[in-house]
């Protein structure tokens, strides 16, 4: 592994692989779950090295090195006035593995990252330079973007910008049946929600069948910005949490503080002239809203580990594709700790997620250590793998690898098409992960 401090030692890394007939895999906080970001006896180029930010408040925009977490890119532009268009939803992440992953956030109206970012300058394995964007070499630009690594290094990103705002959080509990013509009415067509996203219930009685949809509102009369704060201790949040872990009784525990308690608690500013008008008035600021590094998650329970899944639906596909999961999930030891819902759409990046406008459903389930563990998770993520693209849906790519190439070519049609690009800028197959070594 190397970390290079500055653009000359990507450049030396590069060459020291190629002296040497090594692979080069690039990683930055590393939290792909299937190897995307490594390749066995290849060379890591861990970019955490490269951490810079300059924000042009001018020209609204933030060149961003890739290593910066989005935490450090919430807190050089806050000052400013501005914030983040888009970004994933929490803040420990790096800028440049996301863009790797094309990821998305609260942001519904500007959808993935890809939409935000003006241009992105990436060096070749022969040590080339290019900035490239949907201008200027589209083609390139749109392997980069969510091409995993594939195609050369991301050196920094120049994102967009847009106001830093005051929003009012409102809180919806609704049946998941009603949530798609829920979401069509009162969010999607609402211009004043900004940001959204939605919880789905993990205890036995009513699983999947409640939706708590959190909408983040323009007000009338703006409010003051005020400071990041820190973060709230994270014990309450983890006990509650790892209280879902022990069975059914901790699973309602759980979905009845959430949808109960937590709006009653939440961290908001409230301001003066808001809580005249509204007891429960909820004021939040953009980038606090995605200031968030969910610190709770960080399971110390040794007998169990936590997996990602993510499900890109159509809007009419999603309450069978709930019943499915839930019939699955009924067959599986895997125990799932919270369910959620985003809304994506298409992007000009080849491999896309997204064939047009989808729901995201987000799984975090826990499974236990053990062989037995593994071979549940590998069964249950094939299921709602085939389940997806049985609902005309697709999954995303940066977590276990359990699924196939064909299930890899029929959710990314535009697989061959990547690989060929790869070839044309990477003719010696520098750049390798798990990725390319089981679906190239």
């Amino acid at each position: 592994m190397t970390r290079p401090r500055d653009e000359a030692g990507v450049r030396a890394a590069l060459a020291y692989a190629d002296e040497r007939g090594l692979a080069v895999s690039v990683g930055g906080t590393r939290h792909a779950m299937g190897g995307q970001a490594s390749y066995p006896g290849g060379l890591v180029v861990d970019m955490r090295g490269m951490d810079a930010i300059t924000v042009d408040e001018q020209a609204r925009t933030a060149v961003v090195q890739a290593g910066a977490t989005w935490q450090q890119v919430l807190e050089a532009v806050h000052p400013a006035g501005l914030a983040v268009a888009t970004m994933p939803g929490i803040d420990v992440l790096s800028v440049g593995g996301t863009v790797s992953v094309n990821a998305h956030g609260l942001d519904f109206r500007a959808g993935s990252l890809s939409s935000t970012i003006a241009s992105v300058r990436v060096m070749l394995a022969d040590g080339s330079v290019h900035q490239v964007s949907p201008q200027e070499e589209p083609e390139l630009f749109a392997a980069v973007v969510g091409g995993y690594g594939l195609v050369g290094v991301i050196l920094d990103v120049e994102l967009n910008l847009v106001d830093s705002e005051m929003y009012r959080l409102r809180t919806t509990v609704v049946d998941y049946r009603d949530f798609p013509a829920y979401f069509a009415s009162e969010v999607a067509r609402d211009d004043t929600v900004r940001m959204t996203y939605t919880h789905l219930s993990t205890a036995p009685g009513s699983l999947l069948q409640e939706a708590i949809v959190y909408a983040y509102e323009q007000v009338e009369e703006p409010e003051p910005v005020p400071p990041l704060r820190e973060r709230a201790s994270d014990r309450a949040s983890r006990l509650i949490f790892n209280l879902a872990r022990t069975g059914d009784l901790g699973q309602r525990v759980r979905w009845t503080a959430q949808r109960e308690v937590l709006p009653h608690v939440r961290g908001c500013l409230r301001s003066r002239n808001e809580s005249l008008r509204e007891a429960e008035a909820c004021m939040v600021g953009r980038n606090q809203a995605m200031y968030e590094s969910l610190g709770f998650l960080n399971n110390r329970l040794p007998q169990y580990t936590d997996v990602l899944h993510e499900y890109f639906l159509p809007h009419d596909q999603l309450v069978p594709f709930l019943d499915e999961l839930r019939a699955q999930l009924g067959e599986h030891d895997a125990r799932l700790l919270s369910a959620s819902i985003r809304s994506v759409h298409q992007e000009d990046v080849i491999l896309d997620y997204a064939q047009g406008e989808r729901f995201s459903v987000v799984l975090y389930l826990s499974q236990e250590v053990s062989d037995t563990g593994n071979e549940d998770m590998a069964s249950l993520t094939r299921a709602l793998v085939e389940a997806s693209l049985a609902h005309g849906g697709t999954f995303y790519l940066p977590y276990q690898q359990h699924y196939t190439r064909d299930h890899v070519a029929q959710a990314y049609p535009r697989l061959e098409e990547f690989f060929q690009i790869k070839r044309q800028y990477d003719p010696h197959l520098r750049f390798q992960n798990s990725l390319s070594e089981r679906f190239m």
